[in-house]
């Protein structure tokens, strides 16, 4: 695509032909071939928007520079801060852009340089200036109401992640909160999942307890913000996490299995999934509650059939579906369901049951 690109004379060039390949080079780690475009960029006086910025402030977070990404990002924000007399009066925090704010929370990537090219200066990789900028309280005071409706979902989830990051688990609480206040009371489709991360992201951010301590708490953050928003609804990714948190307890299979019963009874049977029976297997199988295993096993064997039947029906019959109905389906045959790596873990299950069953069995006849 470069190569096609630069084939072309140069009035054929573009701000966004060179945004595209910038971006692509970021997205595949080709950080050389990304530093190349934007000098053919400046060489040719092609003029940057706020995408080239971005991607440029991305190509410096990813390389580990984030010294001079936040002195870019702070001459960004004083031109925006001259061009518009309403925004003097503003912190230096609500100057600066959004979408330059979000890619100032980035990170740099595990592999992306080779070792001979990372920055040598000690605190620069892994340290952000925005962090550092997050530490002073006044500021963090003000950063809630830098969340608007407006926003998407992982925008917000970037920005909380940042401010846990930074030492204040309190303020971005405050700030989930107030972003699913402001939200309307009928959530689209695409956003609720995406707005589930974040009470994910706030569970599994809690300051370190462990057993029933860590399991209750976990409840009470999600039945606070499921109160906030009455749309959010649970989804069997919430159960698997909060069923993480009962491996430290004696009693960790009989447990889960309650908990399993009483979200089943009050969101539906859509709330088990396959993960979900799996993790309270695996508890049971740490308590030695065989029954409670054999149980699930079965669960999952019947839902496993069923799924079967379904498939060769619709081979057979054909996929007769609502229009709406049909574009869903689509979109999830594309994506990756990890069925395989959910059966290899059942696969190990099994194993270890089969152990513990002929364990069993030698105590038995011994006994008698």
């Amino acid at each position: 695509m470069v190569n096609y690109h630069f084939h072309y004379p140069k009035p054929f060039r573009s701000t966004h032909s060179y945004n595209l390949l910038i971006n692509l080079a970021i997205r595949h780690a080709a950080l050389g071939t990304a530093i190349r475009l934007i000098l053919a960029m400046r060489e040719e006086a092609i003029p940057p928007n706020m995408e080239t910025w971005k991607l440029i402030v991305r190509w410096l977070v990813r390389t580990g520079r984030w010294h001079e990404a936040w002195r870019r990002v702070s001459s960004i924000a004083r031109r925006h801060a001259a061009d518009q007399t309403d925004m003097t009066k503003q912190s230096p925090i609500h100057s600066i852009p959004l979408p330059l704010w979000l890619e100032l929370c980035g990170s740099q990537k595990r592999g992306a340089l080779r070792r001979r090219d990372r920055p040598r200066t000690k605190g620069v990789i892994g340290t952000s200036p925005a962090l550092a900028m997050f530490c002073s309280r006044e500021y963090m005071e003000r950063f809630p109401s830098f969340v608007s409706p407006e926003l998407h979902p992982r925008a917000v989830l970037i920005l909380a992640r940042t401010v846990i990051s930074a030492g204040y688990p309190d303020v971005a609480s405050a700030m989930t909160s107030s972003y699913l206040e402001s939200l309307p009371r009928h959530i689209r489709r695409y956003h609720r999942h995406a707005v589930l991360n974040l009470v994910h992201l706030q569970m599994c951010t809690l300051p370190e307890k462990r057993g029933l301590s860590r399991h209750f708490a976990q409840r009470r953050v999600l039945s606070d913000f499921l109160d906030v928003h009455r749309s959010v609804r649970p989804s069997p990714i919430t159960l698997f996490l909060l069923l993480g948190s009962l491996r430290a307890c004696r009693r960790c299979g009989t447990l889960a299995l309650r908990c399993l019963q009483k979200f089943r009874k009050q969101w539906g049977p859509r709330i088990e999934s396959t993960m979900v029976r799996r993790r309270v297997a695996s508890l049971a199988l740490k308590e030695g509650r065989l029954d409670i295993v054999e149980n699930m096993f079965q669960a999952e064997k019947m839902v496993r059939r069923i799924r079967r039947g379904w498939r060769l029906q619709v081979e057979v019959v054909g996929d007769h579906f609502p229009q709406r109905t049909s574009k869903l389906l689509r979109r999830r045959r594309h994506r990756l369901n990890c069925v395989g790596a959910e059966n290899r873990k059942w696969a190990l299950l099994e194993k270890k049951l089969q152990r513990m069953r002929e364990r069993r069995d030698k105590r038995r006849q011994s006994r008698s």
